[in-house]
């Protein structure tokens, strides 16, 4: 994730870049001492979250985020603040939090990946460390993930891609999330559009097969309604 902290004091900054650190969500933070230079900065489209803090000198958090949202209608927008004052006003520019100093580690995290999630689904790639390089796969390109002797195994249209030890399964959790994608095994995480048939395990079209965790089973023979849910998301529908 690309993130911003709009933020004057050394101490709360480096407490927000604290808890982004420790929340596991690999991120480029970039930190700002006003609203001025955030805006000069020429931030729309830079960012994916932008933290501003309502009290600055000069132009205040919420004025800042006003310009912001005048270019740029994707940025997520989080307040923070030692004041409850300003909610009414922060919301005005579709902010996603207001957080309260000194910020909370489950409510960020909570907001970091709520807006992974997002990011992730408006890109519709995912990314892949192929042994050192960097690929991004188009979700329609994967069949699913399998995790081999310690290796991930991005199987997709064109091939499988290894990545060696340079990724766990978890490092695909974020971005191959429901209702598309499930993760039916420790080691397996499936495009449900790509499933031909379910036995005791997804047969997938490439002819490979994903195992499916005992427990799992019920739920994983449900999965064509799994699979409606995504349908309809992508026609822009509500989910069933």
């Amino acid at each position: 994730m690309r993130i911003a902290i709009c933020e004057d004091m050394d101490k709360d900054a480096e407490h927000l870049c604290s808890l982004i650190e420790r929340s596991g969500v690999e991120a480029e933070v970039t930190r700002f001492e006003s609203g001025g230079a955030f805006l000069a900065s020429q931030p729309a489209g830079r960012f994916d979250i932008v933290f501003f803090d309502i009290y600055m000198d000069g132009m205040t958090g919420v004025e800042a985020a006003r310009v912001l949202r005048e270019a740029d209608d994707n940025c997520g927008v989080v307040f923070t603040t030692t004041s409850e004052d300003h909610r009414p006003e922060a919301f005005e520019v579709d902010a996603e939090q207001y957080l309260v100093k000194p910020v909370d580690k489950g409510k960020l995290e909570k907001v970091l990946k709520k807006r992974l999630t997002a990011a992730n689904r408006a890109r519709k790639t995912c990314p892949v460390n192929a042994k050192g390089r960097q690929i991004d796969v188009p979700y329609d390109n994967i069949y699913y993930v399998e995790v081999r002797n310690h290796n991930c195994l991005v199987h997709t249209t064109t091939g499988v891609i290894e990545t060696g030890t340079t990724m766990t399964i978890e490092n695909f959790v974020p971005f191959l999330s429901p209702p598309r994608f499930m993760r039916c095994h420790e080691s397996y995480i499936v495009n449900l559009s790509y499933v031909e048939r379910v036995g005791r395990d997804f047969i997938m079209k490439n002819g490979g097969t994903a195992y499916i965790r005992r427990g799992d089973l019920p739920k994983c023979k449900k999965y064509e309604r799994e699979l409606d849910k995504w349908r309809l998301s992508e026609a822009g529908g509500d989910e069933v």
